[in-house]
């Protein structure tokens, strides 16, 4: 099914590369965004296709890993070929556009599993010639009745919060958002507030970043946080619905479908 990954060990700097990536601050069409993954418009989406060269991280993105099926996203996390260099095949895609304050909903459902990390984030970084910011629902598998979610500001890292779920986010489908302002952060589950930052307590991301979706394995660098993932690894996480809307506009979010509406 795979080629051998020995092909695909080129560093983060090609894939930028292959994006075009300049600055954020240059590139920010920050215009409303909605998908229901009727298809993976790559006008829209970058397929992560290459794998870190630090030896400890275990993870190569791999691009058969990304898989639709019913107007859903699945990205896969398996074994990977014997001597490509990397234990697991991961999959990840990234938004090409950036997007800045505003409202972030996915639809999605974690993948279970020691050491698996399951992601719905925005980023950029050095590779982006950007400070690093981000802000994170990261979903460990190996107890998916929680969620941990936490941010960067220019390299800062807010101390992570582990969120009780009420659920098991491995065996539902579930609606995450959260709102990022100047003034606060603010994530949701199913429509309820589950966290909060404010600038007046914090430092706040500033710098528009790319909305990324992932599933990896963690390593002897992750085992205090994720765990260890075994070498047989092989677990999935499905993504029905993305959307962004800018601060102060109108836009579809997930939550307007009447599925995905939450009391």
């Amino acid at each position: 099914m795979m080629t051998s990954l020995m092909k695909r060990t080129a560093c983060m700097a090609a894939a930028v590369i292959a994006l075009g990536a300049t600055t954020g601050a240059e590139e920010i069409p920050n215009e409303p965004f909605f998908t229901t993954f009727e298809d993976l418009n790559q006008d829209d989406w970058y397929i992560s296709d290459f794998a870190r060269k630090k030896p400890s991280f275990l993870t190569a993105w791999v691009p058969d890993q990304v898989t639709l099926e019913n107007g859903q996203l699945q990205l896969s996390l398996d074994p990977a070929p014997i001597n490509s260099g990397k234990v697991f095949a991961g999959a990840e895609i990234q938004r090409r556009d950036y997007s800045h304050y505003g409202r972030y909903e996915v639809v999605m459902q974690a993948g279970r599993g020691e050491g698996v990390i399951s992601a719905f984030f925005t980023y950029t970084g050095p590779w982006f010639d950007d400070p690093w910011d981000e802000i994170d629902f990261e979903f460990l598998g190996k107890d998916t009745t929680k969620v941990w979610v936490t941010r960067f500001a220019d390299g800062e890292r807010l101390p992570g919060k582990w969120i009780d779920l009420g659920f098991d986010s491995a065996e539902e489908t579930a609606l995450y958002t959260f709102d990022w302002g100047p003034e606060a952060l603010i994530w949701y589950v199913n429509g309820e507030e589950i966290f909060r930052v404010e600038a007046k307590d914090r430092t706040l991301p500033t710098t528009p970043g790319r909305i990324y979706l992932s599933i990896w394995g963690g390593g002897e660098d992750q085992k205090n946080w994720s765990g260890i993932a075994p070498r047989d690894t092989r677990t999935m996480a499905t993504y029905d619905c993305v959307s962004y809307v800018p601060m102060g506009e109108t836009g579809q979010n997930c939550s307007d479908l009447p599925e995905f509406q939450y009391e």
